[in-house]
């Protein structure tokens, strides 16, 4: 009876200690599973979008030119005008480049061309009075930012340069370089003679940011986050273009 009674009391005993080891295991087990998930999720997570917060471009005098404006909406598909998104991503390049430390001027900030006239439209003092506004600020290097338009089904980003300025072209490769990593373009920087870059004093680029004529890019560029993600590789083309000096 002794004997039996301590069996009785020693087997249910190490029953007990064995199944609190089980769960302790269990616990353990699914903690490390809980911690190598978070590790996996820390690992594989990238934001969309990492502002800068270097001040890499203290110092730097950059005018915005959002092209079009007033009774000039540019390029059109139905209630879609290059001119609003042309402003609005300048905004966000403009956000962009003075988060990395650049003092930044745009020719216009609301929905007029450079005469502020709602009638009697003059394309030719428009062009006259945005070169002269550009060359007011002094500026380091300024970009006109523009979408395009076409009766194809063309698309893609392009950057031009005054034909005479070895410096642009340049500017122009870098910042095409980098925008090529969000937009996929095939299209090559251009040399070209529009007014806004023969006319100016300064450095300066045309940015085509896309077609709105193409249905796939023109919902890209009619997207915030779009507009966020052009500015910050535009900006590291700037950035890579003042390191080049």
């Amino acid at each position: 009876m002794y004997r039996k009674k301590v069996k009785s009391l020693i087997i249910p005993s190490i029953q007990k200690s064995h199944s609190s080891y089980i769960d302790k295991g269990d616990m353990m087990k699914k903690g490390i599973s809980i911690i190598l998930l978070i590790i996996i999720c820390l690992v594989l997570y990238k934001p969309d979008l990492q502002v800068s917060t270097l001040q890499t471009l203290t110092k730097k005098i950059i005018v915005l030119d959002p092209g079009h404006g007033g009774l000039d909406n540019g390029a059109s598909v139905g209630k879609v005008n290059e001119d609003e998104l042309n402003l609005k991503i300048c905004f966000a390049l403009k956000s962009e480049l003075e988060n990395r430390g650049a003092t930044v001027y745009l020719t216009r900030t609301d929905d007029q061309d450079m005469t502020k006239r709602n009638h009697h439209y003059s394309k030719q003092d428009d062009m006259y009075l945005r070169a002269l506004k550009i060359d007011e600020y002094k500026p380091h290097l300024f970009m006109s930012i523009h979408l395009n338009s076409s009766h194809s089904s063309a698309w893609g980003s392009q950057v031009f340069y005054y034909k005479k300025s070895k410096n642009g072209k340049v500017l122009a490769e870098t910042i095409h370089k980098e925008m090529k990593t969000i937009t996929g373009t095939k299209k090559s920087i251009s040399s070209c003679e529009f007014y806004v870059l023969r006319a100016t004093q300064s450095l300066g680029v045309l940015i085509e940011c896309g077609f709105i004529s193409n249905a796939n890019e023109r919902g890209q560029l009619k997207n915030s986050r779009y507009h966020k993600k052009l500015a910050k590789s535009i900006c590291d083309g700037v950035e890579k273009y003042f390191q080049s000096l």
